[in-house]
């Protein structure tokens, strides 16, 4: 590919959904989601980047794979995968996802399914663009967000869960978020990857070398 595809004046700030579709592939590999239908266009990041994502959507789907005898639910995992918010223009592409098995005529993943997402930092990364989408993360409910850096060294893993705000506050005091991510657990590559929810699960360390 030859510069930069989002440089071409033809392209809109709005898209619909099957707009989004008939796009070149090489164009919308660059868009990370719509925001009611205003485009979200990706960061580039390094290469070992894109690799911890594919690290990360493997050690979840082996997790759940032995877990899932002692556990009632069922999980698949995917990256690069749209999760439905509203409507179809509303949708973000997180680096990786842990959803609610859906049955085989559901093709789209609504937010509602969603139980683990995850983003790969860049230092491309904005905190205005990381806000943004935790904040839609946690509107939509997901109970957990991972958040991941992929160093030179390896990679360090931290779990957010979804709380409610605070209730003890002061007197007229109203959050601008009802809910939102707190770090619950951190993994920094020493030892086997261990936590309990949302399944007991141990991810081996060497699963997640890059």
């Amino acid at each position: 590919m030859t510069g930069d595809p989002r440089t071409a004046e033809s392209l809109p700030e709005f898209l619909t959904w099957e707009e989004y579709l008939g796009l070149p592939t090489e164009i919308a590999q660059c868009i990370d989601g719509l925001d009611r239908g205003k485009v979200i266009w990706a960061r580039t990041g390094p290469r070992r980047n894109q690799r911890a994502a594919v690290r990360l959507r493997n050690a979840l789907e082996s997790a759940w794979s032995a877990a899932r005898s002692g556990h009632d639910g069922c999980f698949e995992a995917d990256s690069e995968q749209p999760i439905f918010f509203t409507a179809k223009n509303d949708f973000l592409k997180p680096d990786f996802v842990l959803y609610q098995c859906l049955s085989a005529d559901e093709q789209d993943v609504p937010a509602s399914a969603v139980v683990i997402v995850g983003e790969v930092l860049s230092p491309s990364n904005s905190v205005q663009d990381m806000q943004r989408k935790t904040t839609r993360f946690a509107e939509a409910g997901i109970p957990w967000y991972w958040e991941v850096e992929a160093t030179e060294t390896g990679l360090v893993i931290q779990i957010n869960a979804l709380l409610p705000a605070p209730e003890h506050r002061p007197a007229g005091v109203q959050p601008l978020r009802e809910f939102h991510y707190e770090p619950v657990a951190r993994w920094t590559g020493t030892g086997d990857f261990t936590y309990h929810l949302p399944f007991p699960f141990t991810i081996p360390a060497r699963e997640l070398e890059y």
